[in-house]
């Protein structure tokens, strides 16, 4: 929505245990001197993270450079530049680790032969001491050939001792990123959800849909990431209501067949100030605009959505709107340009919140991050106010979160998804016939058949859009999303 200053931000919840003795050599170490430091201290911040998290110290790494982390004794902490975690290593990195305080080497780590990025460093130390160290990073000969220069390289750290981070981090995207994000890796990172802009004021005012929107969303849920469509207002090219209810039906044509339970609610995207001259609207005649638009959304999904604004124009809507929708607030959080948020950023501001306050579902914390998948420029960062089984809620999910469901949800393989005239489904250890029902997103039945074992449906008379595929046997019942896309 709106770009500022890129911040590195990375998130993978993946674990992955190895012991010092594997990944970290107490020798080789490359020594720290005027000779190949010339990078210098980079970030200048010192470090320190309780979280098992991958985070991202910095996405603009260079031969030479050294970085500063506090660390507590017997916590086990973990550096690498491999993508697996987050990382990126646009050269043959080595990384070097040292007490700080005595410069004592610690360890030493260049070819890790880590699993799809055998060449990156990967060091696993467990502490031995409570302070700070030093990390240098150089080419694994100990050169710094590239130092102050393109290409640079993504280092990611942990504690491995630590806890995870309880927090659900999302996007937000637009043509702007391009067409060719790889929502596989943005998954990767940690990223649980994304909105992706489909539509902004009335294609008849000059304002075409977005290009990316359909890429975007099905390539998304399939990567396994909720998806939600959100659409630009415009009340500055029309005031009333009318305007409103054209702009919902504008986006609707061509959100609508990917609006479900189960991914993100559609969302308003609301930051054009039309209280001065020439428009002059009052803060109900907004609210009426605002409600006109989600009113008709509403009315042809079943679906709320959810409004996107900003604290100075949430002062300007009524009280009414905080009990009729959910508030996605951005804010200009003054966040350390190379540390992403491992615990929480600050909560929004009273003043943001405006009439919702305590009350936010999601916070747009920074305008413009670096996350791997997505071609450089910098994307929103969002954060949700809550667990999954909250953000699950929130969508209309079903309640299957048992032990016995996800083996019976397991048991079932539905691909290609995304699909065009059919698609497979295979299951296995299940005995029986199972009933296989597709439905579209307005519940109705549009396709039945029996199956048993791996069989192929035959899709080609369903239109594009996203469908709930239910099937039933003597085991249960299970609940998969399919993707028709042409």
């Amino acid at each position: 929505m709106r770009l500022a200053i890129a911040l590195t931000f990375n998130l993978s919840f993946i674990t992955y245990n190895f012991s010092c003795a594997q990944t970290c050599s107490p020798t080789g170490a490359c020594p720290i001197n005027d000779t190949n430091s010339t990078g210098g201290l980079y970030p200048s911040s010192t470090f320190s993270t309780s979280s098992s998290s991958w985070t991202t110290v910095s996405a603009y790494m260079n031969a030479g450079n050294y970085t500063l982390f506090d660390v507590t004794s017997g916590n086990t902490y973990q550096w690498t530049y491999c993508s697996t975690y987050g990382g990126l290593e646009n050269w043959n990195a080595a990384l070097s680790l040292y007490d700080k305080a005595t410069g004592a080497a610690l360890c030493y780590n260049d070819n890790s032969g880590l699993s799809g990025c055998p060449n990156a460093p990967f060091i696993s130390w467990k502490a031995t001491f409570t302070g700070t160290v030093k990390l240098l990073t150089t080419i694994s000969t100990c050169s710094i050939s590239n130092s102050g220069s393109a290409p640079w390289s993504t280092l990611v750290w942990r504690d491995s001792s630590g806890t995870p981070s309880p927090y659900l981090y999302g996007i937000d995207v637009s043509s702007y990123q391009g067409g060719s994000i790889n929502w596989t890796d943005v998954k990767a990172q940690g990223i649980t959800f994304a909105w992706a802009k489909a539509t902004e004021g009335l294609e008849t005012n000059g304002y075409a849909p977005d290009a990316d929107y359909v890429y975007n969303a099905t390539h998304g849920i399939a990567a396994g990431v909720y998806m939600g469509a959100y659409h630009f207002a415009h009340p500055n090219d029309g005031t009333t209501t009318a305007e409103a209810i054209a702009e919902a039906n504008y986006f609707l044509s061509k959100a609508k067949p990917y609006i479900t339970t189960c991914q993100l609610p559609p969302a308003l995207d609301y930051e054009t100030d039309v209280s001065g001259s020439p428009y002059n609207m009052t803060s109900a005649q907004q609210g009426a605009w605002i409600e006109a638009w989600m009113n008709t959304v509403k009315d042809s999904t079943g679906i709320m959505p959810i409004l996107y604004t900003y604290g100075s124009l949430a002062q300007e809507l009524p009280s009414s709107l905080a009990s009729y929708c959910n508030l996605w607030i951005a804010t200009e959080n003054d966040l350390n340009s190379v540390t992403p948020p491992a615990t929480a950023p600050p909560a929004p501001s009273a003043y943001d919140m405006s009439v919702w306050n305590p009350n936010w579902t999601f916070n747009q914390y920074y305008d413009s991050v670096i996350v791997n998948g997505i071609p450089p420029g910098g994307v929103d960062a969002d954060v949700f106010n809550g667990d999954l089984a909250a953000l699950k809620t929130l969508m209309g999910c079903p309640n299957t979160t048992g032990i016995d469901q996800k083996v019976l949800d397991n048991a079932f393989n539905m691909y290609p998804n995304p699909s065009s005239n059919s698609f497979h489904i295979d299951y296995a250890g299940i005995n029986g016939e199972a009933l296989v029902n597709v439905y579209d997103i307005n519940g109705k039945l549009v396709l039945t058949q029996n199956m048993t074992g791996k069989t192929i449906i035959d899709a080609s008379s369903l239109n594009d859009g996203i469908y709930n595929v239910n099937i039933t046997n003597s085991d249960g019942v299970v609940n998969k999303r399919l993707i028709i896309a042409r």
